[in-house]
């Protein structure tokens, strides 16, 4: 029970500061990382779902599901891109469950190669809260030294479910220098500071600034690498993600994909990351482990966070040479 109620409290503090969700694989998930990657990947239509669960010594654990589909427009030698994610985020089965339902549109300029693209993103938060399944300070009965649920927990201004629009914004930029192809991005979420409180009091979303930044190096014509980094802060919390993956090409159809990672913030260690993965013809997957290395890891188990990958995308469209026909003789 004390276990039990010291996670809650953690779960807690992290839903106040940082109100939303985050992925181990973040860069599988263009639309959540940031509106601007919206049809950023070579193909035309592109289908992603992602699955995380965390703290699976809480009965029951965290949950994370995405889906999302994006298409992408071409205008050459510049393309447009439109997307649609659905994300729900379940904390325990009854004390907070949330679902978010985002439009997202792109826009990508080029630059003598250097592509330049900005997002915008907007939808809405449907958010439900069980209060009858909670216990309150006031329903303590002191006679048997138990909550007792059949006592009115007094909290007469609270609501079991609201609804608010978000808007979110981001920028992104990719170039390549010879074998190294380098990304970086900002998103900002929340731009419209929606009021996420439950009760009859204003609680303003703050802003969430989100930074991403990526090289691909090319060691063969079979074996890359890509360092990859995520930096989040909302008010004063952070979170900060670092790691390098590996892919190596088997033939045409098949890649092999492991890589190591790191997750902390600017005060505290969290995890350890590991991952494997790869694709075969127009599919990719990824699997990954957070070993938990924080003071929680004795009651973790040194495992705190499994998390799942899947999208296929569809061939594109285009031909990146022109040809003209003629008539033989």
């Amino acid at each position: 029970m004390k276990v039990f109620f010291f996670f809650t409290l953690l779960c807690s503090s992290f839903l106040i500061y940082g109100q939303d969700v985050h992925l181990t694989q973040y860069y599988a998930s263009n639309l959540s990382l940031n509106p601007a990657y919206t049809g950023s990947y070579e193909g035309d239509i592109k289908v992603t779902l992602n699955s995380r669960s965390q703290w699976s010594q809480i009965s029951p654990s965290i949950k994370t599901n995405m889906f999302s589909i994006e298409k992408k427009i071409l205008r050459f030698p510049n393309e447009f891109g439109v997307g649609f994610i659905f994300i729900n985020d379940q904390v325990s089965a009854s004390f907070l469950n949330t679902n978010k339902a985002m439009l997202s549109v792109s826009y990508q300029k080029n630059i003598h190669q250097h592509y330049f693209r900005i997002g915008l993103q907007g939808g809405m938060v449907l958010r439900r809260i069980d209060l009858s399944a909670q216990t309150f300070p006031g329903q303590w009965n002191y006679a048997s030294g138990n909550f007792d649920q059949s006592i009115s927990n007094g909290e007469s201004q609270t609501q079991n479910s609201w609804t608010y629009p978000v808007i979110n914004s981001g920028v992104s930029w990719m170039h390549r220098f010879g074998k190294t192809k380098v990304s970086a991005g900002y998103g900002l979420f929340n731009v419209n500071k929606p009021n996420d409180s439950y009760t009859s009091s204003t609680d303003r979303l703050p802003f969430r600034h989100v930074f991403n930044a990526a090289a691909a190096y090319d060691l063969s014509k079979t074996v890359w690498i890509t360092p990859h980094l995520l930096y989040m802060r909302t008010r004063n919390a952070t979170d900060f993600l670092g790691g390098v993956n590996v892919n190596k090409k088997i033939n045409s159809q098949l890649v092999l994909l492991a890589g190591l990672g790191y997750r902390g913030s600017t005060t505290n260690s969290d995890s350890f990351i590991a991952l494997i993965g790869g694709s075969f013809k127009r599919f990719n997957v990824g699997f990954s482990w957070d070993f938990n290395i924080s003071s929680l890891n004795q009651n973790a188990k040194n495992k705190s966070a499994w998390e799942i990958s899947l999208c296929y995308i569809t061939p594109g469209r285009t031909f990146k040479k022109a040809t003209i026909p003629c008539d033989r003789y």
